[in-house]
């Protein structure tokens, strides 16, 4: 890696409107992971989680995951929280949905006879308070979910859940990121405002060197989804892992980014600043969720143009 990079200039952590230090209950630490709170450590903001949970389907453990999941909603004022990897089917995940308290849940369809097994199966959890907004939602696939919101002053929200298969099985994953470009394409053509959260399955970090330095190589189609984002101006503000200690996955010694939460470029003037929340102590995954903070004004300005 090139060190002289300026990456900071790159990939922007968004300007606050305040001083982090006023806003938060502890300084923030060197390694950006939050510890949950009895208080949302920004006010005047809604967010994105995003958690990979490593399956559902183990009996017993689905309904301990589910309650911890609840715990962690609950406990960080989780606006909108998705789960993907569930590897349930939307009735199996209705029921366990009940866990759940003052969330409204939407999921994906499990699809067994392209690929043979539950690759797959994302949900998207919304608290009461906004899923009254809630005017559609489509299953695209077992790794696609997408939910519309609809707000005063025609402004539009469009949340993508998505699940990125691993490289052991490219043709769905080559199918799934074509499918999801043509999806955000036709979003992007219809002025919503949209978020793309989920488990890309590919690490963002290495990434960059090679889209800022070998523009060839960037565009080749095993990053095309990398690229298309970077290019149509989408943005993930999570700090990059350059220290070794953030990530949002970690197995044995290795530990990347590779969750993510991309804002369009209309619903990135809201962003605020994101962080990785130390799971580990949960026990139910080797992913850590990441949270994405967004100014509520983007919900106030709505109403104001109405």
């Amino acid at each position: 890696m090139n060190n002289n990079i300026d990456y900071d200039t790159f990939v922007r952590n968004p300007p606050n409107p305040v001083d982090f230090s006023d806003i938060f209950n502890n300084p923030l630490s060197d390694t950006l992971f939050f510890p949950s709170s009895s208080t949302s450590p920004i006010p005047n903001s809604l967010n994105i989680s995003s958690f990979n949970v490593n399956g559902l389907k183990t009996p017993g453990q689905g309904s301990f995951k589910m309650d911890q999941i609840s715990s962690f909603f609950s406990q960080n004022h989780i606006s909108f929280g998705d789960i993907v990897d569930t590897h349930l089917s939307p009735k199996q995940m209705k029921f366990l949905s009940k866990r759940v308290c003052d969330y409204t849940s939407f999921h994906s369809d499990l699809d067994f006879t392209k690929h043979g097994r539950s690759f797959g199966g994302v949900s998207l959890f919304i608290h009461n308070s906004l899923a009254t907004h809630v005017q559609f939602y489509q299953s695209h696939s077992s790794q696609i979910l997408s939910v519309d919101l609809f707000f005063k002053g025609n402004v539009k929200l469009r949340i993508f859940v998505i699940y990125i298969p691993p490289t052991n099985n490219l043709v769905l994953r080559y199918e799934v990121i074509d499918q999801l470009i043509s999806l955000i394409s036709h979003t992007f053509s219809q002025n919503f405002h949209h978020a793309i959260c989920g488990d890309f399955n590919m690490n963002l970090d290495k990434y960059y060197f090679i889209f800022l330095h070998q523009p060839q190589v960037a565009a080749k189609r095993i990053h095309k989804l990398f690229h298309y984002l970077l290019s149509h101006n989408y943005e993930d503000c999570t700090p990059l892992n350059l220290s070794g200690t953030l990530g949002t996955y970690h197995h044995l010694d290795t530990i990347t980014h590779i969750d993510f939460v991309w804002s369009c470029p209309l619903l990135r003037q809201y962003m605020l600043t994101a962080s990785i929340f130390d799971a580990h102590d949960l026990h139910i995954s080797d992913h850590n969720p990441v949270i994405t903070y967004f100014d509520v004004s983007l919900l106030s300005d709505a109403i104001k143009s109405a």
